[in-house]
């Protein structure tokens, strides 16, 4: 894609001008016409996202330090139903909160990000309820179905101590699909449903992420699209494996999705996976799900990991008002 940028943000397509709008935060105008924006595009073959792992794994990292900062918890790693897990409480937990939980996937595209705790971090302190970041199985050793059962497993350990009532479940990225997932899969299994899910900047379809996905990078500028899912180092074509990418337990827009409890769905316009949270917003909305979208201006993939931005904060707040309707809870 041709175009070129300046050192506000604005991007030059040729034919027209898109400028940082200026209804965002003074720190996202900043945020969005930084560095990101001026970096050539890599020479040469892409590489596979797991082979980044080391260097994303160490990044969490820091980023966990500044988020624990920010939003103080404690956390603690434990097994749970054989499946290492992360417990992220808030400092102090009211009554009425103490046997409400809720269950958390990192993003990372199925195949790296293991360390991460940061939105687990931002929900548990202002939801005042303990979060569950379960560490899955990634992808390409373990591919689809590992992920969920590894989210499963977790899922009904916490049952024998919980009500389905008093447990929400939801991700971002690679783990608002898995959400995504994990719900049909409870549903296909008789198993009782969570009291809510949160689909963050994921939608239901693997293979498919729609047109905003040939229009933004996942850091959300323009550039080159996404590796098509046939790729060979496509991510998400390593998590399905020999999985048909159609199969409903994968793609769960596929599948019927009535009887899904209330779903949160949260994105960006500059998020590349815009087009297909929002699709998937639609498809429950037909199914007859109480479904909810919030869609943030300007704002790029998993935006609320930019712990600086305003617009993380309200998106944290966002996510755990939510969560605490349908949980019950006391702030």
């Amino acid at each position: 894609m041709g175009y070129e940028i300046d050192s506000t943000g604005t991007v030059s397509l040729g034919f027209r001008k898109v400028a940082v709008p200026t209804t965002v935060s003074a720190e996202a105008r900043d945020y969005l016409s930084k560095s990101p924006w001026q970096e050539a595009p890599s020479a040469g073959e892409p590489i596979p996202m797991w082979a980044m792992r080391e260097f994303v794994d160490a990044e969490m990292v820091k980023l966990n330090q500044w988020a624990v900062g920010m939003y103080p918890v404690t956390v603690e790693a434990r097994t749970i139903g054989g499946v290492k897990c992360q417990v992220v409480s808030p400092k102090e937990i009211p009554a009425a909160n103490r046997d409400r939980v809720l269950l958390n996937m990192h993003g990372g595209g199925f195949v790296m990000g293991g360390p991460s705790i940061v939105e687990a971090i931002g929900v548990a302190y202002l939801a005042k309820v303990p979060v569950i970041a379960i560490d899955y199985r990634l992808a390409p050793e373990h591919p689809f179905p590992a992920a969920v059962d590894d989210v499963v497993a977790v899922y009904r350990e916490v049952l024998k101590d919980h009500q389905p009532s008093h447990v929400g479940i939801y991700g971002s990225s690679a783990g608002a699909f898995l959400t995504g997932q994990t719900a049909v899969r409870l549903k296909r299994d008789g198993l009782p449903l969570p009291a809510c899910l949160g689909m963050f900047s994921g939608g239901g379809d693997i293979a498919d992420l729609g047109d905003s996905a040939q229009i933004y990078t996942l850091a959300g500028f323009f550039g080159d699209p996404l590796l098509p899912f046939e790729h060979a180092l496509n991510e998400r074509h390593a998590y399905a494996g020999n999985t048909n990418p159609a199969d409903p337990m994968i793609s769960p827009i596929k599948g019927n999705l009535s009887g899904l409890p209330p779903t949160l769905l949260m994105t960006g316009t500059r998020d590349a996976v815009l087009s297909s949270t929002v699709s998937f917003h639609r498809a429950l909305l037909r199914a007859g799900v109480d479904a909810q979208l919030v869609v943030f201006e300007a704002m790029p993939h998993t935006h609320w990991y930019a712990l600086h931005l305003p617009e993380a904060r309200e998106a944290y707040e966002i996510q755990s008002r939510f969560f605490g309707k349908y949980l019950g809870t006391s702030a």
